[in-house]
């Protein structure tokens, strides 16, 4: 293991909008998303609330009825296939408290269990994964996140009796450490920044934030050089001495994911938003992949290298970049197809930065 010297590197936004019903958190993520990217695109589990503003904003939307972790995960994959700037959940705290979220999970599994403990470490995983994505998407997200009063318990005249401390997101605790910010909204309309990795946003207010923050979150995110993916040092006990596949650990039956996500974005429908990307012509010779954008391309699969760290880098035959997938299922259905001719699907996160979506055999 090497240190090195931290440099600031350009990233994607992870912002939390938390507040009680009527304070405006899916207005105010709108309004600041229109001016991060030019394609915005909704994830709704509020029955097409955020479809009421579409005479306002342009924006995609994708209704979710099933808010099973899993259904949250294929909704970022496929906003971030379909080529949209920033992403809004609306709202995070379904994927805990609503149909199929993690407390129905929870639930079944304490019908078949001894006890709470157990029933927990059952589904944790089906929250980690949808940790993970919202901190590694290439996209910016914007969550919105319901509250409860937090209350605790203080000791008055020899007495103790519940004293109210403020505000507590509905959603798996500590889910909040996740996010560069977290603000509050007041039924005002008024934001409060509670906690900010950006320095000018610290204990900072915005009366109907929108493009005031907006600027100020894009030249912070923007500000440093490109992020490049370096390969830690894997934790084998021996690191493999020639270019070879390394072999990986065969997932548990319950670790499979589908390789496309069925879910697909559609317009909301007050206002026309910008059409999805069309798709490219896959090529059909070896050359560079594109600075930007989604894109196919069809070759030889020469190499799969890993890094340790559950990220694997596959390179097709003639082209130096390469592709990174962080799902083991991708990694093992390439390492069936290596020396083989392969048709991958990708997108371009930042130039040089090759995000694998799919892999299978070319026709």
């Amino acid at each position: 293991m090497v240190f090195q010297k931290a440099t600031k590197q350009k990233a994607k936004l992870r912002m939390a909008l938390m507040g009680p019903s009527g304070s405006g958190k899916t207005y105010s993520a709108l309004n600041i998303a229109q001016y991060l990217g030019k394609k915005v695109c909704v994830v709704d589990t509020e029955g097409n609330s955020a479809s009421k503003y579409a005479n306002l904003f342009d924006f995609c939307t994708l209704s979710l009825t099933d808010c099973h972790p899993n259904n949250f995960i294929k909704a970022i994959d496929a906003a971030v296939a379909e080529g949209f700037d920033v992403v809004i959940i609306d709202s995070l705290s379904a994927a805990y408290n609503g149909k199929n979220g993690l407390l129905e999970l929870a639930d079944r599994e304490k019908m078949k269990l001894t006890n709470n403990f157990q029933a927990w470490a059952k589904v944790a995983p089906l929250q980690n994964a949808l940790t993970q994505k919202l901190l590694t998407a290439p996209i910016h997200i914007l969550a919105t996140l319901r509250v409860k009063m937090a209350y605790d318990m203080q000791e008055e005249n020899g007495k103790k009796k519940p004293v109210k401390v403020g505000l507590a997101p509905i959603q798996k605790e500590g889910i909040e450490y996740e996010f560069d910010i977290l603000a509050e909204m007041t039924p005002g309309n008024m934001l409060i920044v509670s906690k900010t990795r950006c320095p000018e946003l610290n204990d900072q207010t915005f009366d109907k934030p929108g493009k005031e923050v907006a600027d100020i979150l894009s030249q912070w995110l923007n500000d440093g050089v490109s992020p490049v993916m370096t390969a830690p040092i894997p934790e084998e006990k021996s690191a493999p001495t020639q270019q070879q596949p390394v072999a990986e650990p065969k997932p548990a039956p319950a670790a499979k994911t589908p390789e496309k996500a069925p879910l697909k974005l559609q317009t909301a429908p007050a206002k026309s938003a910008p059409e999805p990307v069309k798709k490219s012509e896959p090529a059909q010779e070896a050359g560079p992949f594109p600075n930007k954008g989604l894109f196919e391309r069809v070759g030889i699969l020469a190499d799969i290298k890993s890094n340790g760290a559950n990220k694997w880098e596959l390179f097709l035959q003639g082209i130096p970049s390469a592709l990174i997938t962080f799902s083991q299922a991708t990694n093992l259905q390439a390492v069936k197809l290596l020396g083989k001719n392969v048709k991958i699907k990708a997108v371009t996160n930042n130039p040089g930065q090759y995000i694998l979506l799919n892999i299978a055999p070319a026709n």
